[in-house]
């Protein structure tokens, strides 16, 4: 592995760049072993490592402020799932990971540069960013080749959801009839 800490100027620093690089190694090490399974059986290992909180809000926008707990907590498990779903289809099972650069983004959060290594040496670029979350640190957003995934999801869901009437409840039951057609 190689790690640069630019902009690491102390231990307490160094050590939160660290934890993020190793949130990363972890979720990217349970993407590529359950990659012969079912995106549904990665979701639950990775929902320690998602701050889906932060991931939910995003995506769902305004929808978001006019949804009961439940109706969040629901849409935090689907979106949860297509997480998984994405993280599987983005990492493949012989993808190697190596990280070019740790870095702090405002005053908690860490971006992890890193690139996935095909098998026929090719490179694709994915930056993670992370945020510290219990004891260790949670994806907040993946940026693969400058696209990011929350605004992704964001923009594909907002007209989905104007026409659902704004119900986070039903994109959430949508989005869980889709993925059940997956499997």
């Amino acid at each position: 592995m190689v790690a640069l800490w630019g902009g690491a100027s102390s231990p307490a620093a160094a050590a939160n760049l660290d934890g993020a690089i190793a949130a990363v190694e972890k979720i990217h090490a349970l993407t590529v072993a359950s990659a012969s399974g079912p995106a549904s059986k990665l979701a639950p290992l990775l929902e320690r490592y998602l701050d889906l909180g932060e991931i939910a809000r995003k995506v769902a926008g305004k929808a978001w402020d006019g949804a009961s707990e439940a109706e969040r907590r629901e849409f935090r498990l689907v979106l949860r799932d297509v997480m998984a779903v994405e993280l599987d289809r983005r990492i493949r099972p012989d993808d190697r990971l190596r990280v070019n650069e740790a870095k702090p983004l405002g005053s908690k959060d860490v971006v992890v540069l890193t690139s996935q290594i095909r098998r026929d040496g090719s490179a694709r670029r994915l930056d993670w960013k992370m945020r510290p979350c219990g004891g260790s640190f949670c994806l907040i957003d993946i940026v693969g080749n400058g696209a990011s995934l929350t605004v992704a999801r964001r923009d594909d869901y907002a007209p989905r959801l104007k026409a659902l009437g704004g119900s986070l409840a039903a994109l959430t039951k949508s989005l869980r009839a889709e993925l059940a057609g997956r499997n």
